[in-house]
């Protein structure tokens, strides 16, 4: 059980529901008995130190990692089932900045599952819808290695939007985006945050994003150790990840 913070209702609909989930890679123990919901329409901040396992956490969500015990469920399906139900947003860092490909190509390539030799017109209609929705329209035919960092997470925000997913997860979409980048992709989220239909998960360490955007804050050191509203957890001295201090201030200002 947690013993801080305010969890959602368990009446609510659940988009993700993660129950008892432990991980171990040999000897180590990454992830501990973490459970906890997250439900439609609720935007969810995954936090913590580094090291405390979230990246694992986001692998074993998206199926790519297999518990050791404990189950997660997505829509009511297993993580490797429901995982088509999730809409992904990288770290920037993750892109491979000399391959060669299109806004419009990089978002079809999401629809259809492989990289597109033709797209059609259908397809490049629904990218471009996507590309206005994150304010890149005019990104569409232009080259991801020529884009700026703000640039690349519009796009890869599109791409995330493009199959209305019923989860999205945000893993740190403000890492080494520029100053006006970044309060450009905290408007983006802040308003994934107000909509009813779709479930989120940020990881982030920008704390201006956190205190816009999260409903709920999950504080993850192994174990759950607090779980709850923004308001009640962001001044508790025990949850030092998310304290506003100098070192946060500069974070939010210049990057992750």
């Amino acid at each position: 059980m947690v013993d801080k913070g305010t969890p959602p209702s368990s009446g609510h609909v659940r988009v993700l529901d993660v129950k008892g989930v432990t991980v171990r890679f040999e000897e180590k123990t990454v992830l501990e008995d973490v459970t906890f919901h997250v439900p439609m329409g609720e935007f969810l901040c995954l936090c913590g130190p580094n090291g405390a396992g979230k990246s694992t956490l986001l692998k074993a969500i998206l199926g790519l990692v297999k518990p050791d015990a404990g189950e997660i469920l997505i829509s009511g399906m297993p993580a490797d089932e429901g995982r088509r139900k999730i809409g992904y947003v990288p770290q920037r860092k993750s892109f491979d900045r000399d391959f060669p490909a299109t806004a419009v190509e990089v978002i079809t390539a999401n629809l259809r599952g492989k990289w597109p030799l033709h797209v059609r017109t259908h397809e490049r209609e629904l990218a471009v819808q996507m590309l206005e929705k994150t304010g890149a329209a005019r990104l569409a035919n232009a080259q991801m290695r020529d884009l700026s960092g703000g640039e690349t997470q519009r796009v890869f925000l599109a791409r995330a939007l493009s199959t209305h997913p019923e989860l999205l997860i945000l893993d740190e979409p403000t890492a080494g985006v520029d100053v006006g980048g970044r309060e450009a992709i905290v408007d983006l989220m802040a308003e994934i945050s107000a909509s009813e239909t779709i479930a989120a998960i940020l990881v982030t360490h920008n704390m201006q994003a956190i205190a816009r955007c999260a409903e709920r804050v999950l504080y993850l050191e192994r174990k759950v150790k607090a779980w709850g509203l923004w308001s009640e957890l962001s001044g508790d001295r025990e949850l030092p990840a998310i304290q506003i201090t100098g070192d946060h201030k500069a974070l939010a200002m210049d990057g992750d």
